[in-house]
């Protein structure tokens, strides 16, 4: 008995492209996006550990008696400004005199395994933050004795793969402040504690 061979016919091939077509139009943004969520939820996970960590060394400064400046987070000394009870860095007590390194000495003593960073105007590549200090841009805040405190610095980590890097030296370009355009990041306000995550999409 012979058998005979059949093959699809024209018309069903040309369904089964136009199905795979409307699929793929469907699918295929779907999965451009994939990218851009898993850095804002990097970003997003990196505030929630620097927020708990900044309330971890709160707690320790209220339980050793609030006049401190500085605190004992996980074997690492946290230097404070008493005003605030938040930490400035290892060495700096004061909200309003933070520096770059300051910064990021608070970005790497109080977190667990930090993420890689460098700061702002350094060779960024092969780094996932960097940091940076806006002078005065933290606004006012009330310190613990009800004076008015005014011109509190604001930490800045930006996150590395939102940001342009030049190609020859790895430096960010144009220098990432607030307003840099698709920049990603998280932002430490050292008078009042807050850690928010940002996007500029």
């Amino acid at each position: 008995m012979k058998l005979k061979q059949q093959g699809f016919s024209l018309i069903e091939l040309v369904i089964v492209i136009v199905i795979l077509g409307l699929l793929a139009a469907t699918a295929i943004p779907r999965f451009l996006n994939v990218t851009e969520d898993a850095q804002n939820a990097s970003v997003d996970g990196v505030a929630g550990g620097l927020a708990t960590a900044v309330g971890f060394v709160r707690a320790q400064w209220e339980v050793d008696g609030r006049r401190n400046t500085s605190v004992i987070l996980d074997g690492t000394q946290v230097s404070l400004d008493t005003r605030f009870g938040f930490p400035t860095g290892s060495s700096n007590s004061d909200a309003t005199s933070m520096t770059n390194q300051s910064c990021q000495q608070v970005f790497d003593n109080v977190l667990q395994s930090a993420p890689r960073n460098v700061l702002f105007n350094e060779d960024a590549r092969d780094q996932r933050y960097t940091v940076r200090m806006l002078e005065g841009v933290g606004g006012d805040t009330t310190a613990i004795d009800g004076t008015e405190v005014t011109g509190i610095d604001l930490c800045v980590y930006h996150q590395v793969a939102s940001l342009t890097l030049n190609q020859s030296t790895g430096v960010p370009s144009p220098s990432p402040d607030l307003s840099t355009a698709g920049a990603k990041g998280v932002t430490y306000n050292p008078g009042t504690g807050q850690v928010l995550s940002f996007s500029n999409d």
